[in-house]
């Protein structure tokens, strides 16, 4: 018989329960789990050949999962606040002159111009009109460009103004849109700038704080992500402006493209137009519904439990279909297939409740972490079985020595 393990007093060591055991057992798996996919996930960051999976993970965000659930639920809400006016067609001076004239007559909030007339050109009559309505109408915000970026402190080196921006007393705005080094994607507005040591406000600041008549930025000065929970927003050609003034008058109107390819961007919604992002900042800022993503350390703590309460559930259902008598039971409902299927299906739940969490606080999970460690935990449990197995038997190889020599 299997000789007792004795404590150094001689006293035989006492067992430990099979409900610690289990925790023990299921606490190494979870933890075994974490550490095989932190390792695939080292990869992908470290090996050169894993570029293009790395630049693939970078456009994704568990928000985009949400954003779609919410367009096949329902019908997108229409933003009551703000219309645009598309700029496709415009592209003389004079014409874009007349229509913010046409828009201003219907007494707009605000105006966002998205354009930038940086050259002065030739054509003098068209440069006369801009000039004029800049004159007049002081709630126009116009767009401005940074470029040039060195450091942190310094922030950009240059900056792309209107050409009447020097004898013109206008409010301008960056329409800088931060993203990652290989994201394509669009998910942030900057709330602010830095140019050449001095902080400006971006476009969609200047816009909000306008409409609003406060300061809707106040001391913050990083990016906010994006609320792009599915908005319609109104949009007119510029001789339908005329006819729908109820769509401008006391509203945010942004005069901008809304078809050129140029200035349309990658999404969580797909690819949109400039303009159309611009909306969506403004209303994440009026609103106040920026996306907020949970802290690391209860990130990491809530994604840990997620995946030891799955593991648990697996291995309770493996024991008891395993030790059942009903042959269709024991090799068929307890196959592993059937038990991936069951756990999609229950970590479902999860991506239901904090879908339900992010509409209701715009706080964003990422379950990303949580499921991909649960696809492990089949190779975890085979792991921890093959290493536990290994070191009791050098145990009782050890055990068995040391009785010949006693």
């Amino acid at each position: 018989s299997k000789p007792l393990t004795m404590t150094k007093t001689g006293k035989p060591k006492a067992k430990r329960s099979p409900v610690v055991e289990g925790l023990i057992r299921n606490m190494l798996v979870t933890f075994l789990a974490v550490a095989i996919m932190g390792f695939f996930a080292i990869i992908t960051v470290k090996a050169e050949i894993m570029d293009p999976i790395r630049r693939t993970i970078a456009d994704f965000s568990f928000t985009d999962i949400y954003y779609q659930i919410e367009r096949e639920g329902a019908a997108p809400d229409t933003c009551r606040y703000i219309t645009i006016v598309d700029m496709t067609k415009v592209t003389a001076r004079a014409d874009i002159a007349k229509v913010l004239t046409d828009i201003e007559a219907a007494k707009p909030k605000v105006v966002g111009l998205d354009c930038v007339f940086d050259v002065e050109g030739d054509d003098i009559e068209g440069n006369d009109a801009i000039i004029q309505v800049a004159e007049k109408y002081k709630n126009i915000v116009f767009a401005e460009k940074m470029l040039d970026w060195e450091n942190d402190s310094v922030g950009y080196t240059k900056t792309i103004h209107s050409f009447f921006r020097e004898f013109v007393d206008i409010k301008e705005g960056t329409v800088n849109m931060p993203r990652k080094l290989y994201d394509s994607m669009k998910r942030k507005a900057a709330l602010s700038e830095v140019c050449n040591g001095k902080r400006q406000l971006s476009f969609v600041s200047q816009v909000s704080n306008l409409y609003t008549g406060k300061d809707m930025v106040g001391t913050k000065t990083g990016d906010i992500n994006i609320n792009f929970s599915y908005t319609k927003f109104p949009v007119l050609q510029p001789e339908e402006v005329k006819a729908h003034p109820e769509l401008i008058n006391g509203q945010i109107v942004l005069f901008g493209s809304m078809y050129e390819d140029a200035d349309a961007h990658w999404s969580p919604l797909g690819k949109i137009a400039g303009v159309e992002l611009l909306a969506y900042s403004i209303q994440t800022i009026i609103e106040q519904t920026d996306v907020k993503h949970v802290p690391f350390i209860p990130f990491c703590l809530i994604t840990l439990l997620i995946i030891f309460i799955v593991q648990v559930l697996q291995s309770k259902y493996l024991k008891r279909t395993g030790l059942s008598s009903n042959m269709f039971t024991k090799y068929i409902i307890g196959s592993v297939c059937i038990m991936n299927i069951l756990t999609f299906l229950f970590t479902s739940v999860f991506i239901g409740i904090s879908f339900l969490v992010f509409c209701m606080f715009h706080i964003s999970f990422n379950l990303a972490w949580a499921l991909s460690v649960i696809a492990f935990l089949g190779v975890s449990r085979n792991m921890y079985t093959a290493i536990n197995d290994y070191v009791s038997s050098v145990k009782d190889k050890y055990s068995f020595l040391k009785g010949i020599d006693l």
